[in-house]
């Protein structure tokens, strides 16, 4: 695969995943509209799909008013694809919990939104990578400067990895 794409302004890929029939997966981040595509703020995130042999099949763009980020990228046996990051603000359906929060966000494989995840404390929350295991288990791994539930702070940055099941 060879593709330039982007938008008239600063973008970045930061993640790539290849499901099992061939078809690759980009996440990153844009500061423009990509094209066909409409910017929430100053940084968004984004995902796009290729089939095996290059061509862009589609493209989803996301965000809020404030920074978002995408970091990390999966795809599941089933062709569904997950992207983590990381968003200042609040995701659509999502409350913020301070700071920057983590996230995670789940596609089909036609490029339909399913459910998203976004959680943290009032602190920084950061999510940079997700896998998923052959059950359909997501696991999201990342740092954090607070306690997240159920846990302790060192007081600096803490590495943090959640799972969840395949409906979220």
């Amino acid at each position: 695969i060879r593709d330039r794409f982007g938008s008239s302004a600063w973008d970045e890929a930061h993640g790539v995943a290849v499901d099992s029939s061939g078809n690759v997966y980009v996440a990153g981040i844009t500061r423009g509209a990509l094209p066909g595509q409409t910017s929430s703020g100053y940084w968004d995130a984004f995902i796009r799909k290729y089939d095996g042999s290059g061509n862009g099949l589609w493209t989803r763009q996301f965000g809020t008013s404030a920074d978002d980020y995408a970091e990390g990228v999966a795809v599941d046996a089933s062709g569904n694809v997950y992207v983590a990051g990381y968003t200042y603000g609040a995701l659509p359906g999502q409350t913020s919990s301070g700071g920057q929060d983590a996230f995670v966000r789940k596609y089909d494989g036609s490029g339909n939104g399913l459910w998203t995840r976004q959680f943290g404390t009032s602190d920084s929350d950061e999510a940079r990578g997700v896998a998923v295991d052959s059950s359909g288990n997501v696991y999201v791994a990342g740092s954090t400067r607070g306690a997240l539930p159920g846990q302790t702070s060192s007081g600096g940055w803490d590495a943090f990895v959640r799972k969840y099941d395949s409906s979220g």
